[in-house]
């Protein structure tokens, strides 16, 4: 419930924000009434845009980004800036949301916020004050900054960043007087602001990095001591185990998932208590967000601590938001397609029209036939080996 008043903030916010930029930029270009209705019209059409990405599918976008607050904050700065620059310039502080995302690794935020802010810009100033240049120098400014800022490894690397940004700056902006010195005169002071604002960027993203990047994990609540010890998530005094066997089917369920995938991992080699947790926590999402449990697994995982490793593979054994990356992974989403298929089965009275075997063997050549075992990083063999596994123990 706290994740969906979250969401509902999140969007009225930038509903709110979209609209008001829309506003200021018709106010301080003294629109009519319906040029200040086309432009919040086209302000509401971004936003509903912009919100079904970041909320589409299983694996929302929004819920991987670490400051949603931070975020929030400087997408409607920029947004009430974007108005503003209808008339004024502004310098480059409307791409501030670029800031913040240019050090996450979703590659899928970063083109989501920035498409975002080119087509509010292009939708609230570029028409409104008809200079298609100033848009083009923003394109190439923020697809640079993006660029530069993500291959960053290393704080030694920032003076270098810094050059780079810098003279791509001064190079756009005597391109944009037309090597006039004159212009370039008359202009001096648009450039000050777009290197002063240049530079409050790059200092922003700086702290950004120094603040919220090195967070200490070991403080995340409830988290067991090793990390690697995946054992230690399924005693039964660990928090979220208490929690599962109030909900008897939904405990019994994961049970059965997680014992099965055990003895799969440990039949071949693999990480077994990797797989054993995966199988406890592949749906314990559901006690918290019933419609959408991937939803909930991303919420229950931060808050009691699962390592990466484990996160992934409660993440992956679910094909509608990501394939198995590891072989414990797929062997998660074997073991619960074949109970979950041979559990619906038993409850419409059709289990006893098909034999173990054959069970098994459509199950593994649906997955084979859509690519689900494709970068899971098991041989054929291994697979054959799987495969004669689940025939012979899944339903024993």
């Amino acid at each position: 419930m706290e994740r969906k008043n979250e969401s509902k903030m999140f969007s009225a916010v930038m509903y709110l924000s979209l609209v008001l930029g829309a506003l200021i930029c018709a106010g301080i270009n003294r629109m009519s009434i319906p040029g200040m209705m086309v432009q919040v019209c086209y302000s509401l059409i971004l936003g509903v845009v912009f919100m079904t990405l970041l909320h589409a599918g299983q694996d929302m976008l929004w819920q991987q980004i670490p400051e949603k607050l931070i975020y929030l904050f400087s997408f409607s700065v920029a947004l009430c800036l974007i108005g503003v620059a209808s008339r004024y310039h502004v310098g480059m502080f409307i791409l501030l949301p670029l800031a913040v995302v240019s050090r996450l690794d979703k590659l899928e935020i970063k083109v989501v916020t920035f498409g975002t802010l080119m087509m509010t810009y292009l939708c609230n100033a570029a028409f409104v004050n008809n200079d298609l240049g100033q848009m083009v120098y923003y394109l190439i400014m923020a697809v640079a900054f993006l660029m530069i800022v993500s291959m960053l490894q290393s704080r030694e690397e920032l003076p270098y960043a810094a050059v780079i940004l810098t003279a791509l700056c001064l190079a756009l902006f005597v391109i944009r007087c037309r090597f006039q010195g004159s212009e370039m005169f008359m202009q001096r002071y648009y450039l000050i602001l777009e290197l002063g604002s240049l530079v409050f960027l790059a200092l922003f993203c700086a702290i950004l990095q120094l603040f919220t990047v090195h967070e200490p994990e070991e403080e995340v609540q409830e988290a067991p001591a090793q990390e690697l010890d995946m054992m230690a998530y399924l005693q039964d005094d660990f928090p979220l185990i208490r929690k599962l066997k109030e909900n008897d089917a939904l405990y019994r369920h994961s049970c059965e998932i997680s014992r099965l995938s055990e003895m799969a991992a440990k039949e071949m080699g693999f990480k077994d208590g990797l797989a054993a947790a995966g199988g406890m926590f592949h749906e314990a999402g559901r006690l918290l967000v019933p419609d959408n449990y991937m939803e909930g697994n991303d919420a229950l995982a931060q808050t009691y601590g699962f390592s990466e490793e484990l996160v992934a593979v409660i993440r992956q054994h679910n094909t509608g938001s990501e394939i198995p990356k590891s072989p414990e992974a797929a062997i998660v989403m074997l073991s619960d397609c074949i109970l979950s298929t041979g559990e619906y089965l038993q409850e419409n009275g059709k289990r006893s029209a098909i034999t173990d075997e054959k069970l098994v063997m459509s199950i593994f050549a649906n997955r084979m036939e859509k690519g689900s075992l494709a970068q899971a990083g098991l041989t054929q063999e291994q697979i054959e080996r799987l495969r004669t596994f689940y025939v012979a123990h899944a339903f024993e």
